[in-house]
């Protein structure tokens, strides 16, 4: 997976997303403030279509696949079942100093699991590889799925004007 960074967007989301797509970036700033992660996430699931119905996962089994450069970011996982890449992973960060290490550890976990799909369901592989990444304040959004586009503007959506 090939990683790609940019500048700050007008909108104070950062893509950092493989494929580099920047539809959606317009809009209006607004006052900052904090995103509620159970309403951000209940938002993306019923707007961006999965292949699979994502389950949010156990803090433990989030430790054991997500690799956080600092013990105080928070890593919330919504999977499908094993056959399905889809994914939303949301990552809060308490130390912004810490958040290009942090992406950082979201490709590189995108990677591991674009290589463990890739031979046996590459187009699975391929949805990985397309996943959208943002970056918005102190949160990273992850997102893998068949839509990338939709999902790329709904996240947007839900980051603007969050700090």
């Amino acid at each position: 997976m090939e990683i790609n960074t940019t500048a700050s967007s007008p909108t104070g989301i950062e893509d950092h997303s493989s494929h580099r797509d920047k539809a959606g970036e317009s809009g209006q700033k607004k006052d900052a403030e904090t995103l509620d992660i159970d309403a951000f996430a209940e938002t993306v699931l019923e707007k961006v279509p999965f292949d699979t119905t994502l389950e949010k996962m156990d803090d433990s089994v989030t430790q054991s696949m997500i690799t956080t450069a600092s013990d105080k970011t928070k890593v919330v996982l919504y999977m499908g079942e094993g056959t399905s890449a889809d994914e939303l992973l949301i990552m809060t960060v308490n130390d912004e100093s810490r958040m290009d290490p942090e992406i950082e550890n979201v490709q590189q976990h995108l990677t591991d699991m674009q290589q463990s799909f890739q031979d046996y369901l590459p187009k699975e592989a391929k949805k990985i590889d397309d996943a959208v990444i943002l970056q918005s304040g102190k949160y990273i959004v992850a997102c893998v799925c068949s839509d990338k586009d939709t999902a790329g503007s709904v996240i947007r959506e839900q980051l603007k004007g969050k700090k």
